[in-house]
């Protein structure tokens, strides 16, 4: 590894990131929280871990159920989605887990557990019902499917059809907007005061992830193609609409989630609470599929409407509050 050039990168990485929160610091009237800033930052850097080491992850802990993916490519009935279903499960309370330890610097363990273990068994909800989405869906994308040339692949699975590269990017929006949002509750919860500040920190949470996604895929590529002019163009795209489409989506999570824990926190894990938040990931998720999908196919439209439609969404919920 080129030890001084990845510096480098971090350190170009990491000015657009600051452009971003002085940005929604600016819509929101106030200065720039540098303590909350940096928590978040902190909070998303660790978010990225599971994702990024994922197959060492699985290699490891040398167990099948935890190959989501290998689990994913199987789909061909009901049992092999509610064995998907139940792979996506541990890899989930592996994050949960692994995002618990991380935050050692937490004083108020007991608490955060109990809201950990809430939200858990509320993503066990989601996934059951993940899983019957992907069987129905399976069936209907069995009739429309046919090769790309996009194809992606994980641990020596290729995703090379419609029907599975969907499947893919679902599942690798589903743990990415997960991971963001326990390291978001570790990160963020005992500072809740209202939906804006729940949003404002989300924020953060995103541009620590972006801030990281970003160093690796500008490290990789500057590995595999040296340094020229695509290099730059990778640069602008992520700085860009890679960082507002985790924005937008964590800041979706976070605004149903505080919502839902704002008016349901004294009454425990009831129905309204799992309604709201369900919809805020279901819509997050969605979005961020739309995005992977739109890059995949090369509908670069999307892309702005992203942009546009991410910052004034944002914009709005702190316009609101």
């Amino acid at each position: 590894m080129n030890v001084v050039f990845f510096i480098l990168l971090a350190l170009i990485s990491f000015f657009p990131i600051l452009i971003w929160a002085y940005s929604f610091a600016y819509i929101d009237q106030n200065p720039l929280n540098k303590k909350r800033f940096l928590i978040g930052i902190f909070g998303g850097i660790l978010s990225v871990f599971p994702i990024l080491y994922m197959g060492n992850i699985i290699n490891f802990l040398d167990s099948k159920y935890l190959n989501i993916f290998y689990f994913l490519s199987q789909i061909k009935g009901f049992i092999s989605s509610l064995e998907f279903g139940f792979s996506l499960s541990l890899f989930i309370f592996l994050i949960v887990i692994l995002s618990f330890a991380f935050g050692f610097l937490l004083l108020r363990k007991k608490d955060i557990f109990k809201i950990y273990l809430k939200n858990f068994l509320v993503f066990v909800f989601f996934i059951i019902i993940l899983s019957i989405f992907i069987f129905l869906l399976n069936f209907i994308l069995g009739f429309f499917d046919f090769q790309i040339q996009n194809s992606s692949s994980f641990g020596g699975i290729i995703f090379d059809t419609f029907r599975l590269i969907i499947f893919y990017y679902l599942i690798v929006s589903f743990i990415e907007e997960a991971s963001k949002h326990f390291n978001f509750l570790q990160s963020s919860i005992f500072s809740l005061e209202n939906v804006k500040s729940g949003v404002e920190n989300a924020i953060f949470v995103a541009l620590g992830f972006s801030f990281v996604e970003n160093i690796l895929y500008l490290y990789n590529f500057y590995e595999k193609f040296g340094l020229n002019f695509g290099l730059v163009k990778i640069y602008f795209f992520r700085s860009i609409f890679s960082v507002i489409v985790h924005v937008l989506c964590s800041s979706i999570v976070a605004f149903y989630f505080s919502k839902a824990y704002i008016s349901y926190k004294e009454k425990g894990l009831i129905f309204p609470y799992f309604k709201i938040f369900f919809f805020g990931f279901f819509f997050a998720v969605l979005l961020h599929l739309i995005f992977d999908i739109s890059i995949v196919f090369g509908i670069n439209i999307v892309l702005f409407l992203y942009f546009i439609g991410g910052y004034l969404y944002v914009s709005s919920i702190f316009y609101k509050e």
